[in-house]
């Protein structure tokens, strides 16, 4: 994933929050309310995270777990390998890349330049289980950045399974290097690779 791409992906999740079942013109309320949360925390602790980054995954996990189905994100980035792996290799890639996602995260939204996001209408699928919401996002460069986020409803509450960042779609995106570390080294290099990204973001 490129640079730009990932950046985007990174500070779109300062943006989500679980969606219950609100009427279509709550949804971005709900979305916006939840980002002041999330931006008051960070202002606060911006310094200490700077200089103690390894502290960023945990200040973060609370706000972002509850609010994307990291399962279904990974299942659709390996795709066909999804099926074929055990159980517990499939609570390693989740734990990794969830972790990945956040730990990068973390570090992208200390240098967030908290510019005003542009939300299009939510669009709910026909047969009501997901909804589309479009939104467009000014980076610290100046450029603008079309952001969608797909949300599906497994449970009770509306949570992202997917974000498309000028149309691609992120697990699609990963799921190309994720089918790569499968055939070099298997499910379990796979997860040996995103915990060395883990580490690389701490240090």
């Amino acid at each position: 994933m490129k640079k730009s791409l990932i950046w985007s992906f990174l500070v779109s999740l300062l943006f989500i929050a679980p969606v219950t079942m609100a009427a279509d013109e709550d949804v971005i309320k709900v979305v916006d309310d939840a980002a002041q949360k999330v931006l008051k925390r960070f202002e606060s602790r911006k310094d200490e995270l700077k200089a103690h980054p390894g502290r960023i995954h945990d200040a973060v996990a609370d706000l972002v777990k509850p609010h994307f189905d990291f399962n279904a994100l990974t299942q659709s980035a390996m795709g066909k390998h999804w099926r074929r792996a055990s159980s517990a290799d499939k609570r390693s890639v989740v734990k990794a890349f969830s972790e990945l996602l956040i730990r990068t995260y973390g570090s992208a939204l200390l240098n967030y330049s908290g510019k005003p996001i542009e939300y299009g209408e939510a669009r709910r699928s026909k047969d009501n289980l997901r909804v589309l919401v479009p939104s467009k996002v000014t980076t610290a460069s100046g450029s603008l950045v079309t952001i969608d986020y797909i949300l599906h409803k497994p449970g009770r509450a509306w949570l992202v399974s997917d974000v498309k960042i000028e149309g691609i779609s992120l697990a699609a995106n990963y799921r190309t290097s994720f089918a790569n570390e499968i055939r070099s080294g298997g499910v379990t290099g796979l997860v040996a690779k995103l915990e060395e990204r883990n580490k690389a973001l701490v240090n």
